[in-house]
């Protein structure tokens, strides 16, 4: 057979490793056709402009969510460094084709944003960026998420839903990263957390979360993900830092931070740092505070948002889903059965603290993942007033425990996804796949599932251990 040398060229180049300077070339032209194919996208919120604005909205759109893969690119770079470039190439292809997916979701409009936040933007943009920040507009969210906005409502007249959406995804990106990071402490092969990195960028919630629904839920779900991370590296400052600057996004930080107990008790954290996380808070209220708004106001927004609504269960996979619960009595069964559910839910994560204690010298990283995926899980199945989207932690928790065991947990993600999926259903336009007391019960499963496998992987510890004494002795 003849020598082709251009066949034989073109092969030995596509799986040799290629260097830094490959890597940012490739962006560069992957960011090109990217911009290219979403400046020729359908957006129907701009068929109302005409000439000149038309063409300039359309521009500013696809320059942003150019500006989306480049973060999306370079969250892969340090796995993809040690790839061929035909796997370069793949990934490239393959965040373009999800981040387009996602723009194709983009003119979906929910009642909260045409009842609640395109006014507040419309506001904003009648005042200065600085004033924005001070005023009171939208104070039932924390003045962290609002900053975003404010800098929205800068581009006047503009659809900002297309804006609000490419922050979320955005940060769908960094909590890809994040999964990704957790699954890189057991493998080695970037293949396998290149892997985490894209399943995770489309779960289900996760798409529907921010691209369709323009949910935030990824800003503070990410960062208490990468903040686990860095407390299991041992870098525990910057973990409590980044809890704090979570928690001055979303209160639902606090289902994450009860995972502090096995940290502790790994000697991965230390209690003198604890003082990082009201300070990671404060330092996101500085520029609410110097702009106007009260200490009160940015240290009691959650206790005024805690207040609202007082209904037994506002839609999220809870225990009070399978109690005959309409909406003339939710408000009713709230009244009876609230402090008891408090108290079951107290309960229950002292009893998984003990259980830790007990095992305290055989927690691992798998028991780390599994406790944090209990706790996100059992503490919202338990208490009163959760919506469906404060299991989004979980959904994400339970593709990275997966990964330590994937023939074992398959179920976890899917029992937590499918639940978290139909209660999306009953929340959106459009007809609901199955009754929410099905996601109830598939979140109990999964909760049941979660805290057998935590039991297993701290008596499995402790066997190898005991193995490992008897052979030294």
């Amino acid at each position: 057979m003849s020598v082709d040398i251009v066949d034989d060229g073109i092969r030995k180049g596509l799986f040799k490793r290629v260097n830094i300077a490959v890597i940012v070339l490739m962006l560069v032209l992957s960011l090109a056709l990217f911009y290219y194919a979403a400046v020729n996208q359908r957006y129907a919120l701009i068929d109302d402009f005409t000439g000149f604005h038309q063409a300039e909205y359309i521009r500013i759109t696809s320059i942003a969510f150019t500006c989306v893969f480049a973060v999306t690119f370079l969250f892969q770079i340090q796995e993809l460094r040690r790839m061929p470039l035909l796997y370069v190439i793949l990934a490239a292809v393959m965040t373009g084709l999800v981040l387009l997916g996602k723009i194709s979701l983009l003119d979906y409009q929910s009642d909260d944003y045409e009842i609640f936040l395109s006014g507040w933007i419309y506001e904003y943009s009648e005042m200065s960026l600085w004033q924005s920040f001070g005023t009171y507009i939208g104070s039932d969210y924390s003045p962290p998420y609002l900053y975003f906005l404010a800098f929205i409502s800068r581009i006047k007249g503009f659809p900002w839903l297309y804006l609000i959406k490419a922050i979320s995804i955005s940060f769908d990106a960094l909590l890809a990263f994040g999964i990704m990071k957790l699954a890189g402490l057991k493998y080695e092969s970037p293949m396998v957390r290149l892997g985490a990195f894209f399943i995770t960028l489309v779960l289900p919630t996760v798409v529907f979360n921010g691209a369709y629904w323009a949910q935030c839920d990824a800003i503070y779900t990410s960062l208490c993900i990468l903040a686990i991370y860095l407390a299991l590296k041992k870098r525990d400052l910057w973990s409590f830092l980044v809890f704090g600057i979570s928690l001055s996004f979303k209160l639902q930080t606090i289902f994450f931070l009860p995972v502090l107990m096995p940290l502790w008790l790994r000697k991965d954290i230390r209690l003198r740092g604890l003082i990082l996380i009201p300070a990671g808070y404060m330092l996101m209220m500085l520029p609410a505070l110097l702009a106007g708004k009260s200490l009160h106001h940015v240290l009691t927004v959650y206790f005024q948002q805690a207040s609202q609504y007082n209904y037994i269960t506002m839609n999220g996979p809870s225990l009070y889903e399978l109690m005959p619960v309409t909406i003339e009595t939710r408000e009713t069964f709230y009244r009876i059965f609230s402090q008891m559910a408090m108290l079951i839910s107290i309960g229950f994560v002292l009893s998984i603290c003990i259980l830790l204690s007990v095992y305290r010298g055989k927690i691992n990283h798998d028991a780390v993942l599994l406790t944090a995926l209990l706790f996100l899980t059992g503490v919202p199945f338990l208490l009163p007033k959760m919506h469906e989207r404060y299991t989004f932690g979980a959904d994400a928790m339970a593709l990275a425990v997966c990964f330590y065991r994937p023939r074992r947990r398959v179920l976890l993600p899917v029992c937590f996804g499918l639940s978290s999926y139909i209660l999306y259903t009953c929340g959106l336009s459009g007809e609901a796949i199955l009754e929410q007391k099905w996601a109830a019960l598939l979140s109990f499963a999964g909760i049941i599932i979660t805290f057998v496998e935590l039991v297993n992987t701290l008596k499995r510890s402790n066997e190898g251990q005991k193995t490992m004494d008897m052979l030294k002795a």
